[in-house]
């Protein structure tokens, strides 16, 4: 027997009569939640991911197929309707890299990833066919399904590419410090709010301009968190249950379980 490919087993699944009852049901829009749900998977997945360790790989790998079958889904749905299909799809994403790395695939000589961005930008610029008096605002168009996290990553990478950016790392962290301080001083709840919003705007800021991912980093922090508050909970449930542990001793056993986590 051949080996099915994603494309046959899709189609298969869509076909009427003699395909799955639920998949022939689905639509873009019911699909919606199940493409968020994956791409959330791989994100866990890549924040636990360590290289060349064979269950982490294959993990990520795994976690990578069931978001390329949601795009497979939606390639599918337009096939059956005649629109569309997943090669146009790649097709499409090809000719798009292709023109946006002129740099890679033309004569045009770049200094650097800054150089990148910023050809990149006037390059969409112009496949939307936008001229300079009907430009949108700056901060216009941001997809408003990206996480608080993402939108405030891309507001700063936005700004930073007009020149309103701090002109080295250390100016982001006075920022960060700056925001810290005036939320300590803050007794008003409506206030604490807007200054804890700062502080975390802030933080936003730092990551980008120092390369950190801060999804990536919250939820390694996590996983760390999680493995070592287990320590915690053996522990008391050793002693016989958590009302025999007070907070001093399962701190102690925290910075064992943090001192073991770095060695």
């Amino acid at each position: 027997m051949e080996p099915f490919t994603l494309r046959a087993v899709m189609a298969a699944l869509r076909k009427p009569e003699s395909g799955c009852p639920w998949d022939l049901k689905q639509d873009h829009q019911t699909l919606a939640k199940y493409l968020r749900e994956e791409a959330a998977e791989v994100l866990e997945a890549l924040a636990a991911h360590r290289p060349f360790d064979e269950a982490a790989e294959r993990h990520l790998c795994e976690e990578l197929g069931d978001l390329w079958l949601q795009i497979a889904f939606h390639a599918q749905l337009a096939a059956d309707r005649g629109s569309w299909d997943i090669h146009d799809v790649e097709q499409m994403v090809v000719e798009k890299l292709v023109r946006r790395h002129p740099h890679v695939f033309g004569e045009v000589a770049v200094d650097g990833a800054e150089d990148v961005l910023t050809n990149w930008a006037a390059i969409k610029r112009e496949e939307r066919g936008l001229v300079e008096a009907a430009e949108p605002r700056l901060l216009e168009g941001i997809p408003a399904t990206l996480s608080p996290m993402d939108e405030a990553l891309e507001i700063g990478h936005r700004c930073a590419k007009v020149g309103f950016e701090w002109p080295d790392l250390e100016g982001v962290l006075d920022k960060v410090k700056e925001e810290v301080a005036e939320l300590q001083a803050e007794s008003d709840p409506v206030r604490v709010e807007e200054e804890f919003g700062d502080v975390l705007f802030s933080l936003m800021q730092w990551a980008r301009k120092k390369g950190v991912d801060p999804d990536a980093a919250l939820r390694r922090q996590m996983l760390r968190f999680k493995g070592r508050f287990q320590a915690v909970e053996d522990d008391a449930r050793a002693a016989g249950g958590w009302e025999h542990r007070n907070l001093d001793q399962m701190e102690a056993t925290w910075q064992a379980a943090k001192r073991k986590g770095k060695r």
